[in-house]
């Protein structure tokens, strides 16, 4: 790898966040990074997530503009997101889920939560790049996430998958991984963020500093056997 692209790429992972690692049995979460680990992202020093400064009147009103909206736990919000068409996500620190329209194994859902509100917008792209080595996709699409006003400081960002219902395929060892432009390559690593699996909603969930980019969902390809794309 020439040097130019290792500091390229050296640099879009300071902005990713490595998270200690835990398990919790009573509810079925396994937090875990046990995905592959390249040469070039080893001993990266990682930036802290800091909270967005709040903005003077800007509350939850207005949010979920381009989805319907429901009402969850504690206030939050679970939205029907569509690709392509915008969502307006509120502000005042309510948590917003937006899911988006089921693939072959599951839908992609995006989880917001700021102090100021946001403008998302997730395209799918039917000509992602190729897995990374020893890996298969779970869905022949990847997802491409912006939100308009910028990513970086929100005081949650997590990308999420979830198994259709009715649906055998094991992802308890999936992986998401990034795109990074430069090597266009999808990149699996900790230093991404912390990824979790939840076994009661059968869900992989990666906590990550700015989810702005195109990300994709795989697994080993001694367990993507059978559903998985390949």
């Amino acid at each position: 790898m020439k040097f130019s692209t290792f500091t390229i790429f050296s640099s879009h992972l300071l902005l990713a966040t490595s998270l200690p690692l835990s398990t919790n049995p009573a509810t079925g979460i396994v937090s875990r990074n046990g995905g592959t680990s390249s040469g070039a992202v080893k001993d990266l020093g990682i930036t802290k997530r800091t909270p967005a400064e709040a903005a003077a009147g800007e509350g939850a009103a207005g949010g979920a503009e381009g989805g319907g909206a429901e009402e969850g736990a504690a206030g939050e919000q679970e939205i029907e997101g569509q690709f392509t068409v915008p969502v307006r996500l509120g502000g005042a620190n309510v948590k917003q889920d937006v899911l988006f329209p089921p693939g072959r194994n599951g839908r992609f859902e995006v989880e917001f939560q700021n102090a100021v509100g946001r403008t998302l917008t997730v395209t799918e792209n039917r000509n992602p790049a190729a897995p990374p080595p020893g890996f298969t996709a779970v869905e022949p699409v990847s997802y491409k996430i912006n939100l308009a006003e910028g990513a970086q400081g929100v005081t949650l960002s997590k990308v999420d998958y979830i198994i259709n219902p009715g649906n055998a395929l094991d992802i308890s060892k999936g992986q998401i991984g990034r795109l990074f432009p430069e090597l266009n390559a999808f990149i699996i690593d900790p230093a991404l963020g912390e990824l979790e699996f939840e076994a009661e909603e059968n869900e992989l969930t990666l906590t990550v500093a700015n989810m702005n980019g195109e990300f994709a969902v795989f697994l080993p390809q001694a367990a993507g056997a059978g559903n998985a794309t390949g």
